[in-house]
């Protein structure tokens, strides 16, 4: 593909120096998505999935709390670590895979929680016995 077609060779981005015709729908949806930027990010972001390729970014409840508390205050600081799992309810659904058999099962944190739990209680019971 060549530079011309697009920024960087990318034909699915307009160039740097290409103009831009603004319709009045144009500019009501660009006044939209510079004001909700939860609204941009569902219309317009995606993400490349492993299994499932090209899809929407869809936003968990804590990302749309962070990016609302960005877009509302002056100076917001988020220390949160990289790929940790963020779960902010019991009942955030997780997908857990047996290294062993490759068996996938779906749960709840809070689920998963409570057997790990029993497990540990399990344990210490026989360790005592």
């Amino acid at each position: 593909m060549a530079k011309s077609e697009g920024y960087l060779g990318n034909k699915n981005l307009k160039k740097s120096d290409e103009k831009i015709e603004w319709s009045e729908d144009l500019i009501k949806e660009y006044i939209r998505c510079s004001n909700d930027p939860i609204y941009f990010a569902k219309k317009y972001i995606k993400i490349v999935h492993v299994d499932k390729g090209l899809v929407p970014f869809e936003m968990y409840d804590y990302q749309k709390n962070i990016v609302e508390k960005i877009n509302n205050n002056r100076r917001v600081a988020v220390l949160t670590a990289r790929q940790s799992g963020k779960c902010v309810c019991i009942n955030t659904p997780i997908k857990l895979r047996n290294k062993k058999t490759g068996e996938v099962v779906e749960t709840t944190i809070g689920e998963f929680y409570e057997e790990q739990k029993e497990k540990k209680r399990d344990k210490d019971d026989a360790d005592k016995a």
